[in-house]
């Protein structure tokens, strides 16, 4: 009598899986519309695995929250480390939002549909939601650019990530209703590029000291 063939075992190829079924799922229809059976369907594995790895749909769901946020983070300090002065690697962020924001359409999706749960998975004692350490990496930047006479003294920190983050977000988060009240296609790569280029105007414009803005001025 032949031996069946062993099944290889691959713990972190199935927790993926159900990783990437989840975000997919949840960021179209949310929590409560999506059941575990769709998420194992979609990834194809065993149903006690969801159990095994995660302990509940809600923990998964919160796994699919900390996926995505982990993709983020990943990309700011990459972009903040591409420029040079204080100026430059803000600028690189706010470009990086952009461009992560077209690339990863799920992470908008699943951040509305955790806005509606009232941020409840997105905990300080679970720490996802938590922007440290990259906001002490942003606040050192800020610091140095006003140490350097680039940017005025009284920035707030704290107001000025929300509103690079604000400033970015709502041109994927409202796309489709400003579409059609500005009938406008944000959408469109150009249109896109333009409201970049006047997001820094407006940023760099609003945080510059006075003395760098004269000789912006001037130039």
């Amino acid at each position: 009598m032949s031996t069946p063939p062993k099944i290889s075992r691959n713990p972190d190829r199935t927790r993926r899986k159900l990783l990437q079924a989840a975000i997919r799922l949840f960021s179209r229809h949310g929590l409560h519309a999506v059941s575990v059976d769709q998420v194992v369907g979609l990834a194809r594995v065993n149903k006690r695995m969801v159990y095994h790895y995660f302990g509940s749909k809600d923990a998964l769901f919160e796994a699919a929250l900390a996926e995505v946020y982990k993709r983020i983070e990943a990309i700011e300090f990459h972009a903040v480390e591409r420029g040079r002065s204080p100026r430059e690697k803000l600028a690189r962020l706010l470009e990086s939002y952009f461009e992560f924001l077209d690339q990863e359409p799920e992470f908008t999706r699943l951040l509305q549909w955790e806005n509606l749960e009232k941020g409840r998975h997105l905990t300080k004692e679970n720490h996802l939601l938590s922007k440290n350490p990259f906001f002490e990496r942003f606040r050192a930047i800020v610091q140095d650019g006003v140490a350097a006479g680039e940017f005025r003294a009284d920035v707030d920190v704290t107001h000025l990530m929300i509103h690079f983050i604000g400033l970015c977000f709502i041109y994927h988060s409202n796309r489709f209703s400003l579409s059609q009240s500005l009938d406008l296609d944000l959408g469109q790569a150009k249109v896109k590029a333009r409201g970049l280029s006047q997001v820094l105007r407006l940023v760099f414009e609003g945080i510059a000291s006075p003395a760098s803005a004269a000789k912006l001025g001037a130039a």
